[in-house]
């Protein structure tokens, strides 16, 4: 179930001393839309300043005009600037919206609440004969799993925002399936159904999306995601969920606060 990548087996050809590496699978156009994305981010532009000209910007980036451009009309899709169809260029309209939507249950009051904007489509769901690929100290395994993969989507975004590989206890499963709202979160469903919760282990990698995942989440492969690896045992030290969990990077915001006082 964990996904691998051949890329480090690939042969690399060699380069000349002072040659610049090329930089595949992500279109120039979005990087230059992530460095201006990011300036809004942090203040240096914000709501009703004027971006430099597009002869400005195509200077700045060693890009064509063409490449400014569209960069451009991504961030206008995406409301953060204005193009203007007279001299005055583009301008900034509002800051990067929001997208803390994810973050890490710590307690079952958070279990419960999770993530209540989004909704869940299926696209792969059946048994699963295989072992967990889990060391003996993460947990026991169960009799059995079921594999179910969902498409995450959310209220306020076009494209899925997440994908899911899961395997879950059989027989819990068989009680999810006929009694709770399908298109709900597994581990919504989980909390609400009140199952035996007993610990949740999380672990948070950044990566880069592969084929497969840019084609679901509608990225550009190689585009950073947020992969969290989640386990989640009963009372008893049974596994009972086991699953990972894919997200887009640029919906994933960790915040957390240290006491100094004490």
């Amino acid at each position: 179930m964990k996904r691998t990548t051949k890329s480090s087996m690939r042969q690399v050809p060699s380069r000349k001393s002072g040659e610049r590496p090329q930089r595949l699978g992500i279109s120039t156009y979005r990087r230059v839309a992530s460095v201006l994305r990011r300036r809004i981010s942090i203040g240096e532009w914000q709501p009703g300043d004027r971006l430099p000209a597009l002869d400005a910007l195509v200077e700045e980036f060693k890009v064509g005009r063409v490449t400014v451009r569209h960069a451009l009309d991504l961030l206008a899709d995406e409301g953060l600037i204005a193009r203007h169809r007279d001299r005055r260029g583009s301008s900034v309209t509002a800051q990067p919206l929001d997208r803390s939507w994810f973050t890490l249950a710590l307690n079952l009051a958070e279990l419960e609440t999770h993530s209540k904007s989004i909704v869940v489509t299926q696209l792969e769901s059946g048994p699963w004969e295989r072992p967990l690929p889990v060391s003996p100290a993460e947990g026991r395994q169960s009799d059995g799993y079921h594999r179910v993969v969902h498409l995450h989507h959310h209220s306020h975004f076009p494209l899925p925002v997440a994908m899911t590989e899961i395997l879950i206890d059989s027989a819990i499963y068989a009680g999810l399936k006929n009694k709770t709202n399908e298109k709900r979160p597994i581990l919504e469903r989980l909390a609400a159904r009140h199952a035996d919760l007993g610990q949740i282990q999380q672990t948070l990698t950044i990566g880069e999306a592969d084929l497969e995942l840019a084609r679901n989440l509608g990225i550009h492969e190689a585009a950073p995601i947020a992969e969290l690896r989640r386990i989640i045992r009963n009372r008893a030290g049974t596994i009972i969920y086991f699953g990972h969990l894919f997200f887009r990077g640029d919906l994933v915001r960790l915040d957390f606060s240290v006491d100094l006082k004490s």
